[in-house]
């Protein structure tokens, strides 16, 4: 009897070795001090996240592009400042605390950067007008999601808005395609946002790592049905747009999938080869548009010249130009930048030609050249803090049910952060919501597996000193 309660105190011990080193590994990456919230702090929270809830399913749908009259009730404003009181609200009562990852640390300190750069940048007024909107705004939710993220529910509910926004938008723009937007014999879609023109192959990029962990877990039909449905939708969106980067984003973004979230399962191996399946499908019924534009990408000026790729060759060369102007910029402005949204301005006044007028084009040349490099470095390092965290959770022991849905979860938000940084070199987002719901979702995941871990080892000492106790009164 002896031994054999030696041998179950020594497992538990050895379990609670390696959860302490995570731990540990976690507490260098994050603040020591308010890691951990009680039941009743998360209940407190539970109508902000309500409201940002709410605010995510209008800032991905964006109702307002489908149904003009929408507009006139300015739901995001109306959700977000809901969502800011009920938190602050709960504050001021007391009945929760802030919690601040290094990533949230880090975004203030770029935050601080933004405007102690302002009375040196180009146009002030205008920089001022960008730190205020989107910035701010794009701020505030950041910090209302890493607060109110505290459990895997609350995750997959907040991703259920984005995948049922994308369901609805692209949905709406294919079966309404004729009433929607196209440019040439591209369509744009409905959306203004980033599920039209360019910016659907970042969306479905950063969607899909999570859409493929879900459907490992999922088991009812409706929703793996709302899936798949999500999935082929925003695949025959991407090719109807014949957007090159986009196309190119969601194949890296799908093989990162495979290598990270459906590896060593059969049932993740099946649907990868289903996803992988349904984008070969769309893109064999692609159109014409699609296969010309892809062709320019290993023919470039030795493709057949016609408008399609006279266009793509011109975009081509143009991003390539905007690329030179914004590192030109970065090395004349390197500590300040000139200025947040003031590229267009400059390059535009400089030049004075049309298509000088336009923004960079990349995500972290945007930075550079409108903060300066000292705020590319804080932006890349959210980036890096988020990884690296997300890496040690998905390398955690898995021991029940929820802890392998926490490192499968933790795995689709490192796939979706490294498909950012491939979208980052094509699009420029850098003050926008998108990167930081990416972001927020990583810090939530970091935040439950605190929890839990934190909650596993204190339940481990207690049982190994209870084994302990009763082994000494068994030789009593």
């Amino acid at each position: 009897m002896h031994s054999c309660s030696a041998q179950k105190s020594k497992s538990f011990r050895s379990s609670e070795s390696v959860s302490e080193t995570i731990v540990a590994q976690m507490n260098r990456a994050l603040p020591k001090r308010n890691l951990l919230r009680s039941n009743g702090d998360d209940q407190s929270a539970k109508w902000a996240f309500f409201f940002l809830w709410l605010f995510t399913f209008a800032i991905y749908a964006r109702p307002e592009d489908m149904f003009p009259l929408v507009g006139h009730l300015h739901l995001t404003l109306a959700f977000g400042v809901c969502a800011a009181l009920t938190y602050f609200g709960s504050l001021l009562s007391r009945s929760t605390h802030p919690l601040w990852s290094r990533e949230l640390r880090l975004t203030l300190f770029l935050t601080g950067w933004f405007i102690a750069g302002l009375p040196f940048v180009f146009w002030p007024v205008g920089s001022f007008r960008v730190l205020l909107d989107p910035w701010l705004k794009t701020l505030i939710i950041f910090f209302l999601l890493t607060q109110t993220l505290m459990s895997l529910g609350r995750v997959r509910k907040l991703l259920w808005a984005i995948i049922l926004s994308e369901l609805v938008v692209t949905g709406f723009s294919i079966l309404m395609s004729s009433s929607v937007k196209w440019v040439g014999d591209r369509i744009y879609g409905i959306s203004l946002g980033i599920l039209g023109w360019n910016f659907v192959g970042v969306a479905v990029a950063i969607t899909l790592p999570y859409i493929a962990a879900m459907l490992v877990v999922e088991r009812s039909l409706l929703k793996v049905g709302l899936l798949v449905a999500t999935s082929f939708m925003m695949m025959w969106m991407l090719v109807l747009t014949a957007s090159r980067g986009g196309f190119l984003n969601v194949v890296l973004s799908m093989v990162l999938t495979s290598l990270l979230v459906l590896v060593g399962s059969c049932r993740g191996k099946i649907i990868g080869c289903v996803i992988a399946l349904g984008l070969v499908v769309v893109v064999a019924l692609a159109p014409g548009v699609f296969w010309e534009r892809l062709h320019t990408l290993w023919n470039g000026s030795d493709a057949p010249v016609d408008w399609t790729v006279s266009a793509a060759e011109e975009s081509k060369q143009e991003r390539l130009d905007l690329l030179t102007r914004s590192i030109q910029y970065t090395l004349e402005h390197p500590v300040f930048g000139v200025g947040l949204g003031n590229f267009s301005n400059v390059s535009g006044s400089e030049l004075n030609q049309p298509d000088a007028w336009l923004g960079t084009h990349n995500t972290f040349t945007e930075i550079s050249s409108e903060a300066g490099v000292p705020a590319l470095l804080l932006f890349i390092g959210v980036l890096v803090t988020a990884a690296r965290n997300l890496i040690r959770i998905g390398k955690a022991p898995l021991k029940d049910s929820e802890s392998v849905e926490l490192s499968l979860m933790a795995r689709a938000a490192l796939a979706s952060l490294l498909s950012f940084v491939f979208a980052g070199f094509f699009v420029h987002l850098a003050y926008t919501y998108y990167f930081f719901y990416t972001v927020a979702v990583a810090v939530g995941i970091q935040q439950i597996a605190m929890a839990k871990w934190a909650t596993s080892i204190e339940a481990a000492r207690d049982f190994s000193s209870t084994m302990q106790l009763s082994s000494a009164r068994s030789w009593l």
